[in-house]
């Protein structure tokens, strides 16, 4: 954010709005203000890439699930479902529903948001969640049209899913980005239809403005109805890559809440201001993610070396003060089906013998002092503190072993990763509901661009297929656990450590449930002393 932006963003937090020439607030009692970590990308829910973009997406939209206030799915554009004795085909009745300019929302709508999702031409990265709907890998490839979708309008309330096998995970999957697309605004404004001013939406907020790298305005939808009523008439969100002065911010009131803790503050947050911190195990991990396409790191003893060098305990225990835990496997240890004993095979040898035999390793792929291995590592503002640390470790392996670190804007960072322009560049996943699957799934063949690091396995995909297709828990489990000692047996990503979920909240705010997936919708929140209205 440059001064001219920061400026005003501040002038904002403190609800001075003339200076930036937007239009006069409503009370401030009756306004969040939101930091929100990163800019996003797009606010065209089926396009959404990043949490933080999600996090507004579930302001605007309401799929036939909705996050509550503990982040788990509750019923939303659904009034109610049946689920066939196989678990194949789910019926949902809708209930009735209005977008913001009034229409209503039918199964219709529905049916299209998902067939937009599912469309390769829509290049959707969530789309390889919900593989397990009938046709949909052959409608993402391109084999067949999006119409052939398992999805069946029976009726205008009505409305059908047929999958290829058991979800019971799946609500958790039918929240936005999976949203009901509002045919008439697509076709009257094609793909502007999610400008300010002109995006239709069904959720209890509607966008009034956007400015790049500044804010993201959000106003009550007129014609939301739901169980809950809203107590904010108006919400800001703030890129907040500058993690410390988005905790001066809401130390000093400006913003009432921040996605992310700056973890070198956590010991100082916990002894001077514990009224300000949340904290709760998480599901996100961290990681590099390496371009098995890009020599050397075709090899699998090169991306073996590097991992083996990473002192993954210092940077957990040391450089985040316990703040988050080493990780030396994909799965968090508190997912349920995760098995527990996987993991990297060097992760209890000294350090000492790790460099020894990463040199070793790379070594017999060929470098050496005649032939040092220098590479490129992409990284984010948000992973500054970790990347030198990185970079030393490798280091450690031998002096002809380098690594340049490149900083980036997220929106470049992650469109490289996408591209496959890249060497060895920072990651993150977060488990999305509670099942193995929603790790894994991202280096099966279906999963295609979200596979950042192509790399691919028959055998992976063999054992995927069984667990996915198995209602015995035991089986699944062991193929789940087969399917990631492959991965982790590859490097073809390098797990670090898992993130606790850390947020700032103001004391006035209420509402707030700190949780797993990071997920709190602004409709449960409210400010103490004002209640719904």
């Amino acid at each position: 954010m440059g001064f001219r932006g920061q400026a005003c963003a501040i002038a904002l937090g403190l609800g001075v709005l003339a200076a930036c020439g937007s239009p006069e607030l409503s009370d401030e009692f009756r306004t969040l203000h939101r930091g929100n970590e990163s800019e996003p990308l797009t606010l065209d829910p089926q396009k959404a890439v990043l949490s933080r973009e999600f996090e507004i997406s579930n302001d605007l939209f309401v799929g036939l699930y909705t996050p509550g206030p503990d982040g788990l799915p509750t019923r939303g554009l659904a009034e109610s479902e049946t689920i066939s004795e196989d678990g194949r085909v789910w019926r949902f009745t809708l209930r009735e529903m209005r977008w913001s300019d009034g229409a209503p929302v039918t199964a219709v709508d529905m049916a299209a948001g998902l067939r937009r999702l599912m469309d390769p031409a829509t290049r959707s990265e969530y789309a390889m969640f919900l593989t397990m709907i009938e046709n949909a890998s052959e409608v993402q490839r391109g084999a067949a049209p999006p119409e052939a979708l398992g999805v069946a309008v029976v009726d205008d309330r009505t409305l059908e899913i047929r999958l290829d096998y058991p979800a019971p995970f799946l609500p958790s999957l039918l929240t936005p980005p999976a949203a009901p697309l509002p045919r008439h605004a697509l076709e009257a404004h094609g793909e502007d239809w999610v400008r300010p001013g002109v995006m239709v939406s069904n959720g209890p907020y509607v966008l009034a403005e956007w400015r790049s790298n500044n804010f993201v305005r959000l106003e009550r939808n007129p014609y939301f109805e739901s169980d809950d009523a809203l107590c904010f008439d108006e919400v800001f969100y703030y890129p907040t890559t500058d993690r410390q002065a988005a905790l001066r911010r809401v130390r000093a009131g400006e913003l009432d809440l921040d996605t992310g803790v700056p973890v070198q503050s956590i010991v100082m947050l916990r002894e001077r201001f514990p009224e300000l911190l949340n904290q709760s195990p998480g599901t996100f991990s961290n990681e590099l993610i390496v371009n098995v396409n890009s020599p050397p790191f075709d090899d699998v003893r090169v991306r073996r070396a590097l991992s083996m060098a990473i002192d993954r305990r210092f940077i957990a225990q040391e450089l985040f003060n316990g703040a988050h835990a080493p990780s030396w496997r994909f799965l968090p240890p508190n997912l349920p089906g995760a098995a527990p004993d996987v993991g990297a095979d060097f992760a209890d040898r000294p350090m000492a013998e790790r460099l020894e035999d990463a040199a070793a390793l790379l070594a017999e792929a060929g470098f050496g002092p005649d032939n040092p291995l220098s590479f490129r590592f992409h990284t984010v503002p948000a992973f500054a503190v970790v990347a030198p640390v990185l970079q030393q470790d490798w280091a450690l392996i031998a002096p002809w072993v380098t690594a340049e670190i490149v900083q980036q804007d997220p929106q470049l960072h992650y469109a490289q990763l996408r591209a496959g322009d890249y060497q060895i560049g920072y990651g993150g996943w977060i488990a999305t509901y509670p099942d193995p699957h929603a790790v894994l799934l991202q280096w099966e063949t279906v999963s295609r661009d979200m596979n950042y690091s192509r790399w691919t396995d028959p055998a992976f995909e063999a054992a995927m297929n069984v667990a996915k297709s198995s209602t015995d828990p035991d089986v699944r489990m062991a193929r789940f656990a087969e399917a990631e000692r492959l991965v982790v047996d590859a490097a073809a990503h390098i797990p670090l450590y898992v993130r606790d979920s850390y947020d700032l909240v103001r004391p006035d705010i209420t509402g707030w449930v700190t949780n797993a997936y990071s997920v709190n919708p602004s409709r449960w929140l409210c400010r103490a002393g004002e209640g719904p209205g």
